[in-house]
């Protein structure tokens, strides 16, 4: 079975409205009902599939990040000392701050303390706008290694569905039910009547 798509929603819902709108047996009202059920249809249909690749989305950037951070390349300090590092990496919230103390933490050979700013900044970089200032520190931490290259490689290209630039799980609204408010077209979607046929019931 062939995985869906926004574009394969869309497609199928343009081709339902299309053999509504090129009927004529059907009454204004009648037309009006089926297009805000193929269009209620389609919705559902696109929201299901945005939860289901933002999951996937998770599940993808956490395994990444895992393969970058994790790891025993501590500095010999034990749990302790990467615990210690991860807490006082917490604390940096300005990343000018940070990117001082992930150089001399570098210059210091700490490991676990690159590694636990390396890992708060990844965290950041998630926000939106701001998280842009943050991102150098991930981007140095992903060249220690030819393999943290690699991964970083893979992090940096992961986008989050339906975030930024991307409006392809947007579905426009049939000019059918331009003018009616979310409210109007789920009480027609709903209404009792029954119209027989081609994807209007």
């Amino acid at each position: 079975m062939t995985k869906a798509t926004p574009e394969s929603i869309r497609a199928e819902r343009d081709r339902a409205l299309a053999r509504v709108r090129d009927r004529r047996d059907l009454t204004t009202q009648a037309r009006q009902v089926s297009v805000a059920r193929i269009q209620q249809g389609a919705e559902k249909k696109m929201a299901a599939l945005l939860e289901e690749n933002t999951a996937s989305y998770e599940r993808q950037r956490a395994f990444l990040e895992r393969r970058l951070f994790g790891g025993e390349d501590s500095t010999g300090y034990s749990a302790l000392s990467a615990r210690d590092a991860r807490e006082k990496a917490a604390k940096l919230d300005d990343p000018r701050e940070a990117q001082a103390a992930f150089q001399r933490a570098q210059r210091a050979g700490d490991t676990d303390m690159v590694k636990a700013i390396a890992a708060h900044a990844a965290d950041l970089s998630q926000t939106p706008i701001l998280g842009e200032a943050w991102q150098p520190i991930v981007s140095a931490y992903g060249q220690t290694s030819p393999s943290k290259a690699g991964t970083y490689k893979e992090l940096s290209e992961l986008r989050r569905p339906n975030t930024g630039t991307d409006w392809s799980y947007a579905l426009d609204t049939p000019s059918e039910l331009g003018r009616l408010s979310v409210d109007q077209v789920m009480q027609l979607a709903g209404s009792d009547l029954t119209v027989y046929g081609n994807d209007a019931a």
